[in-house]
């Protein structure tokens, strides 16, 4: 829903912050997938690494000072059509420098600071449009085809999974523990 909700990518620059968790990881590929070119986010050499994999031309490191700059220098001052945002609040000033006018930012959480400060003028300026997703908001049309445009990528072989742990499910209050405790590269699956 990230990526495709305000429209096709297909030769647009695309940000993906948080490119190596769950979400990020599949944002990079469906964007990818779809002809964007693909800037990610990390905050390692691994992490990097699998932003990389998944259909990411180049990784900034967002735990850098200015990490924006960092984004117009891989791409020669292009500036980013459409962000898949994983910390709003928390990344919104360095978004900010990295966006064109017109631009979308799409976000699913912003945790770190959950009441962001939106700088309006700045923000009116650029024309910008943010939306905020939440899978359990979206409208039935859009998840009947969130599932079948996943059915097809599946099908295809078009989407690489992380998993980085598998339980049993009389251990789902453990695959939350490890979820939770926030070092996972990669899903927690549950058998049943």
């Amino acid at each position: 829903r990230c990526v495709f909700a305000d429209g096709p990518v297909a030769d647009q620059l695309v940000l993906v912050t948080g490119g190596a968790g769950r979400v990020g990881h599949y944002a990079i590929q469906w964007a990818h997938r779809a002809g964007a070119r693909v800037i990610a986010t990390a905050s390692n050499d691994q992490d990097a690494a699998a932003c990389r994999e998944a259909g990411a031309e180049a990784v900034v490191n967002h735990r850098k000072p200015e990490w924006g700059q960092a984004v117009l220098d891989l791409t020669e001052g292009q500036k980013v059509d459409r962000v898949i945002d994983v910390e709003f609040g928390a990344n919104l000033p360095e978004l900010l420098h990295c966006v064109r006018i017109g631009a979308t930012i799409a976000t699913y959480s912003s945790t770190v600071v959950p009441k962001p400060a939106l700088p309006f003028r700045t923000m009116m300026f650029m024309d910008l449009m943010v939306r905020m997703v939440i899978v359990y908001a979206m409208p039935e049309e859009a998840k009947l085809k969130a599932v079948a445009d996943t059915q097809v990528a599946l099908t295809e072989g078009g989407l690489q999974h992380r998993v980085a742990q598998t339980l049993p499910f009389d251990e789902m209050a453990r695959a939350h523990e490890v979820i939770e405790a926030g070092e996972v590269r990669g899903c927690v699956v549950v058998t049943i």
